[in-house]
């Protein structure tokens, strides 16, 4: 009975001899690390000393790694500030930022081993962005005060890069936009273009309305630049009075439309009084004696005078004709018939205006427009022939047709009477109106 207890007391002295040895072993090992990185640390080399006294603390617990790492960290930061602090006294920000950011990257990744700042980080590195931000705005301030404007909106992408909502930037931006405009403005006005001048400040008064007297100066421009016209129908006594109503309607509708500030559309309300003066201006025979004393008797500066020279509007009788059932439905079988019925319609027209001085008479602008319109309609029918019964010979009934498979063809409408008109007055309109939105007085 007492052999199982010896033997039992032999195996817990060899496991103990075997953990005395790799105790021993460890311990040993763990020395021999620290010795490493004391050597390293010794030497100055920080960051491989702190990489050992890491791995050391981390796989042998020994406080005195936790020390030496908590020694060189402080010694690396420390390093890390003032590097980050000269880049920026050098001005040489970009770099200063990287530094900044890897000092307090380090200094977050070792908060349990409670380092010291010799300096502030955060405000420290706050600090340096601002003055790099000073900088970019003086240079970009002069770059706008040089009329540099590109070089001006590079430096400000900078500082956006910085903050994005720097309030300086986004001023000195806004600059950017307005003074080339206005400036152009202002030249432009000098120089008698009124219209021209009218657009830059327009687009100055988007920006900042309340800007110097870009408003003023706008409303100068429409003042010294704008005009009035008035639209006369030189009467076709061979066509009906409402095809060329409808023409000075549609453009007077275009002429409004283009929401020009220069132009004033006028109505006559004494047409009788310059149908003479018109008809004179628009005959062969006038030349600049004619036609300006009744044009000075009316406020309108131009006048637009259109005639509908000649109309011509035909429709055909809508034909009828067989057609492909299967082509045309998808019913194939002999006792269907299928028909195609065609009607076309034609509008031929022929529009002349001119643009001519009040006073002077002068002819500005003149053309002759043609319109022509052919359009076709089609329509489709199919009808099922008849046979006769076989319960009474007087009476027939549909053949037995298969139409599961029948389609509907598609239509083509023929544009109404309507339809075709006002696509003529839209065309004449529209190229009066293009006539009048480049016109220059």
């Amino acid at each position: 009975m007492k052999r199982p207890l010896r033997s039992s007391i032999s195996i817990f002295s060899l496991l103990l001899v075997v953990l005395c040895l790799s105790a021993l072993t460890a311990c040993d090992a763990s020395k021999k690390l620290m010795k490493d990185a004391q050597t390293l640390e010794s030497g100055g080399l920080n960051a491989e000393a702190y990489e050992k006294y890491a791995f050391i603390y981390q796989n042998y617990s020994n406080a005195n790694a936790r020390v030496g790492m908590k020694r060189v960290a402080q010694q690396i930061l420390t390093s890390k500030s003032q590097k980050a602090q000269m880049l920026c006294m050098s001005e040489n920000y970009e770099a200063a930022f990287t530094a900044y950011e890897d000092a307090i990257h380090f200094y977050q990744q070792n908060t349990d081993l409670e380092l010291s700042q010799s300096i502030n980080l955060m405000e420290s590195f706050t600090d340096c962005k601002s003055r790099y931000i000073d900088m970019l705005y003086n240079q970009a301030e002069d770059a706008v005060r040089n009329d540099q404007y590109d070089k001006a909106n590079t430096l400000i992408r900078k500082i956006y890069a910085v903050d994005r909502n720097n309030q300086r930037a986004i001023y000195l931006e806004m600059m950017c936009d307005i003074l080339p405009n206005y400036n152009a403005g202002q030249l432009a006005f000098d120089k008698g273009m009124y219209r021209e001048a009218y657009v830059y400040f327009d687009e100055v008064c988007k920006i900042d309305a309340g800007f110097k007297d870009a408003r003023s100066m706008r409303d100068e421009c429409v003042k010294r630049g704008s005009y009035s016209i008035v639209y006369r129908v030189i009467d076709n006594e061979t066509l009906a009075d409402i095809y060329e109503e409808s023409i000075a309607s549609a453009v007077k509708g275009k002429l409004l439309n283009q929401s020009n500030p220069f132009m004033e559309l006028l109505e006559r309300d004494q047409m009788d009084m310059i149908f003479q003066e018109l008809q004179e201006t628009l005959s062969p025979e006038y030349d600049n004696e004619g036609g300006a004393e009744s044009g000075k008797l009316k406020r309108a500066r131009f006048i637009l005078a259109g005639e509908l020279i000649s109309l011509e509007y035909r429709t055909t009788p809508e034909t009828t004709s067989k057609c492909d059932c299967y082509a045309t439905y998808r019913i194939y079988s002999d006792k269907v018939n299928c028909y195609q019925y065609v009607q076309s319609s034609t509008i031929a027209a022929t529009y002349k205006f001119k643009l001519l001085d009040a006073e002077t008479g002068k002819l500005y602008k003149s053309d002759i427009l043609h319109f022509d319109l052919n359009d076709q309609g089609k329509r489709y029918s199919y009808e099922i022939q008849k046979k006769i019964s076989l319960t009474s010979p007087t009476l027939t009934k549909d053949h037995d047709v298969n139409l599961a498979n029948k389609v509907e063809p598609e239509v083509d409408q023929l544009l109404t009477k309507a339809e075709m008109f006002s696509r003529m007055y839209e065309y004449f309109a529209g190229e009066v109106s293009k006539t009048m939105a480049n016109f220059r007085p």
